[in-house]
């Protein structure tokens, strides 16, 4: 199950009708909302990796057994945003219309679903600095920017840390028995 959190919050640079550009202010915004769907996917003891995206958001992967389909995967992905977005409406928006998450950061669950691509871990992405989508530690949040991984310095990286996602899929969990015990109260 997967979690594409970009922010929209604007710099002020942007041409009109642009997507917003990295900024500081929105990185740590988008770090504030991983975490809170960290707080929550720990209450239901789910194992969740993070890395960034690469250009201005972050990924949360949860591994999971194949047992459900995508639209019930999909679906379990949509209640725990609808759930953040309730907790926290005025940070977090699910909305489909860019105009409406002005201001806040986009938890899209919409990749569950087949045939959408995200950017694999260690892949370059366009950008002026050649910044890698790399994998974190949770408590890295807050604390690096996406531009500080470069195709000029994963290697260093991975030689000091190893890769951090080596046994994410040992850490698979059956959602539909991870999650039998939900309640509306949770």
């Amino acid at each position: 199950m997967i979690f594409d959190i970009d922010p929209y919050i604007y710099s002020g640079k942007e041409a009109a009708g642009e997507e917003p550009e990295l900024n500081r202010i929105a990185f740590t915004k988008t770090c504030q909302v991983a975490l809170k769907l960290k707080e929550t996917l720990d209450t239901l003891k789910c194992p969740a990796f993070v890395k960034t995206s690469g250009k201005t958001g972050l990924h949360v992967f949860i591994p999971i057994l194949r047992e459900l389909d995508f639209h019930r995967v999909h679906a379990t992905a949509e209640t725990l945003s609808k759930y953040l977005q309730q907790k926290y409406p005025d940070e977090i928006t699910i909305d489909w219309t860019v105009e409406k998450r002005a201001g806040k950061v986009f938890l899209d669950h919409n990749q569950n679903v087949r045939g959408k691509t995200l950017a694999s871990i260690y892949s370059p992405r366009p950008s002026p600095q050649a910044s890698v989508s790399i994998p974190l530690k949770w408590d890295e949040l807050g604390k690096v920017h996406p531009t500080d991984f470069t195709i000029l310095n994963v290697a260093d990286r991975l030689a000091k840390l190893g890769d951090l996602w080596a046994n994410i899929l040992k850490s698979k969990i059956d959602i539909v028995k991870q999650f039998s015990g939900m309640t509306k109260e949770s």
